[in-house]
Parts: structure tokens; C-alpha cells; sequence
């Protein structure tokens, strides 16, 4: 690349996609299509907007523990994935967050310690 007469050193990549995609965003889109359907195998839905990726699971309080296993095997399953297609998933940035009602949150947290 050339700038103000300044030409940028060449680098050869032989696989993966660099930080700040160079696939552009409908092409990254296609790249990780495979993710929805992923997902869907542990009746988990993603929601993806550019590079990052959320997973929502909604559940009664006596499904939480079932739904968090659910959640696990399909994180699990992602980060397979994602390493066959020379990706990687950043555990650094991966995060649960729990929401519901104060009481139902209670009742939750009493039923699974």
C-alpha cells in the first residue's frame, strides 16, 4: 500500500484473517453462517453483529441448571469450530450473564447450591 509516496512493507499470510477483518463485513458473514446453525443444535440463538458474538437462552428457574449445561456444550462446540476454521475464541471476553426477577434469581441460586 502506498501513502503520501510511503510504501507499507508486504506480509504474505498463508491462513486466518487479521484483526480488523480484511473479508469485509458480507463476507465475514458468510465465513461464520455456520455459526447460527451451530447454535441452534443446543437450542441456543445467537446474535452476531461484526465480530462479536452473543448466545441467548431463556428458561424456567427449574431448567437452569439443564439450560447452563446447554449453554456450556454449545460454547464448547463454537470453540471447536471456530479453531477448524483458524479462528480463535477469546475465553478473556467470554462472560455469562444471568438475568431474571429477584425472586426467581433467588429461588435459582437457592435450588442449584
Amino acid at each position: 500500500m502506498v501513502v503520501d509516496s510511503a510504501t507499507s512493507q508486504v506480509i504474505h499470510v498463508l491462513c486466518s484473517v487479521s484483526q480488523g477483518s480484511v473479508l469485509g463485513p458480507l463476507l465475514f458473514l458468510l465465513y461464520t453462517a455456520e455459526l447460527a446453525e451451530l447454535a441452534a443444535r443446543f437450542d441456543v440463538t445467537l446474535h452476531v453483529f461484526a465480530d462479536d458474538n452473543q448466545l441467548y437462552l431463556s428458561c424456567k428457574t427449574n431448567e437452569a441448571n439443564l439450560s447452563l449445561a446447554a449453554l456450556e456444550r454449545c460454547v464448547t462446540a463454537i470453540s471447536h469450530w471456530m479453531s477448524a476454521n483458524r479462528l480463535k475464541l477469546n475465553m478473556d471476553k467470554t462472560e455469562c450473564l444471568w438475568t431474571g426477577s429477584r425472586s426467581n434469581l433467588l429461588v435459582s441460586r437457592w435450588r442449584s447450591g
